[in-house]
Order: structure tokens, then sequence, then C-alpha cells
């Protein structure tokens, strides 16, 4: 059975998320706003963290949902290494949009779309396919992309988080 988030729930995660963002400090806290009032926010914010069923988060919304438990999860790290350091919102950024190259190519065309055969949804649990209208682009790439495109300005330490996000999961981190 496919994971569907309730009304309830999504609303939850839109509530948590828009606190979170009104948390930013200016002047990046009005160009993340703006962005979000895009068709890539629109997009971000619907789309699914993944194509398959194996792996998390693989429904409408589960972008946001897996960006939530990474900004958690971030900040409770930080609490037990370097508690104080990072009040800047550095780690609510991060956490919120490493991965916002999974959603969309910033023309509004989003990265996953429905697979329309029935056989890899059931039997695969490819409920997502790639778009074949998007450029291929490795994620930690369309992410820079995507936050240099609306003039989100990224600190070292902050390029580096989204370059490594994958960590060893892909080839050129081992």
């Amino acid at each position: 059975m496919t994971k569907q988030l309730s009304d309830e729930e999504l609303t939850k995660d839109l509530e948590l998320f828009q606190s979170l963002v009104e948390a930013l400090p200016e002047p990046r806290k009005a160009k993340v706003k703006a962005m979000l009032e895009t068709e890539t926010g629109l997009v971000f914010l619907s789309a699914p963290a993944s194509s398959r069923t194996e792996f998390h988060n693989c429904f409408a919304g589960g972008l946001l949902r897996h960006s939530l438990n990474v900004t958690k999860f971030l900040n409770r790290l930080a609490k037990g290494f370097n508690p104080g350091k990072w009040q800047d919102g550095t780690l609510v950024f991060v956490g919120l949009f490493h991965d916002l190259g999974k959603s969309t190519d910033g023309r509004g065309s989003p990265v996953y779309v429905p697979n329309p055969s029935d056989w890899h949804r059931e039997k695969l649990g490819a409920l997502y396919e790639l778009n074949k209208d998007v450029t291929v682009m490795a994620i930690p790439d369309r992410t820079i992309f995507l936050l240099q495109k609306f003039g989100i300005e990224l600190s070292e330490e902050e390029f580096l988080a989204i370059r490594l996000a994958d960590g060893q999961n892909i080839r050129e981190n081992e």
C-alpha cells in the first residue's frame, strides 16, 4: 500500500516549515520566501523524496517531510557536539534545502513524475520516474543551481554540506 500523508499531517509539516523559514535571518529569509512563492516552491512542497517505495518518503509531500526530519536531526546533532555554534540559521537552511534539487528544474517542471506503468508501480514499487524533460544533473548541483538562481548565497560550509549531503552514497564522495 502506498503511503499518503493525511491533511492533518500535511498541515502540520507546512506549519513547521513556515515557522522555520520565518526564523531565518534577513536577507536570506526574504529571498527564500520569494523562491517559495514561485513554481519552484510549489513543486518543492509537494514533491516526493524518492521514486521508489523501498526508499524514503516516496509520496507527495515526502521531500518536505524528509527535509524537516533532516533539520531536526542536524539540530540535535549540533547540540551534542557544539551547542551554540550554529545560531545563525545555517543548520535549518541546509536541512530544509539540501535536497531542493530533487524537486524541480527551476522552470516549474518536477524532477519526479508519476510512473505511467502499472507493472513498475505495482511489482517494483517505482511510483515515480525521472522527468525526461528535465536536464540530467546531480541533485546537489541542481540544488546549488536553484539557490543561486534565486540569489540565495551560500557560505563555504553550506556549499560543502549540500555538495556532500549524499555522503558515501555517491561515487565522488568515496
